[in-house]
């Protein structure tokens, strides 16, 4: 058994009966469904309890509560979304790529086509999470830098001291406290304006 078919999948579907129907597709070509739940219930919860590798949605159009409950998802708990609708409306498959689906499917739905479809959508997801990550990474490095060159230039007038004297200050607190130096810099600025705002209020 391959690993993407020991796949855990969430079945969610407005229509029970349906959802069965499409649990049973699913267990029959190798993957372990995890739960089957309606559109009604609380996704998010149901997601941090069961902790699926994939949700698979099969309902006509998805409305307000799926797509925001998707949405908590996508920013609490992310994982591939693959969602099967009649709606084909451009409005539609927007909000739901925004609230985080995967892969958005409008011509029904086949059991040839379940793992391909499956497929797609974790590869997708897996990609968007790499660069979701490489953007966390250079936006925070970003900040970093902007904090420290703050801090440096507050030391230098505060101390009297060189740039790399405050740059080497800077370091041992962040050796010392076992942070980062975007850290140590940030504390450096909050003491320093916790500082000010106490002379002003005595003032």
């Amino acid at each position: 058994m391959t690993r993407e078919h020991s796949l855990k999948i969430l079945v969610v579907d407005q229509d029970r009966r349906r959802g069965q129907t499409l649990s049973d597709v699913l267990r029959i070509s190798g993957y372990d469904v995890v739960n089957h739940v309606t559109c009604e219930d609380f996704l998010p919860n149901i997601v941090a309890e069961s902790q699926p590798d994939v949700i698979l949605i099969d309902l006509d159009s998805p409305d307000r509560d799926t797509l925001e409950h998707l949405a908590v998802i996508d920013r609490d708990l992310p994982r591939p979304v693959v969602m099967f609708a009649k709606d084909d409306d451009e409005k539609t498959i927007e909000r739901a790529v925004r609230a985080g689906v995967s892969a958005y499917i409008v011509d029904g739905m086949s059991d040839w086509r379940v793992k391909p479809v499956i497929d797609v959508a974790v590869a997708h997801f897996r990609q968007y999470q790499t660069l979701r990550i490489e953007l966390d990474k250079a936006k925070t490095s970003l900040e970093d830098r902007k904090s420290i060159d703050r801090a440096k230039a507050l030391l230098i007038e505060q101390r009297g001291v060189s740039e790399p004297e405050a740059y080497a200050l800077m370091r041992k607190l962040a050796m010392d406290r076992k942070q980062r130096l975007g850290q140590v810099a940030r504390d450096i600025l909050a003491v320093s304006e916790k500082l000010q705002q106490s002379h002003k209020d005595r003032a």
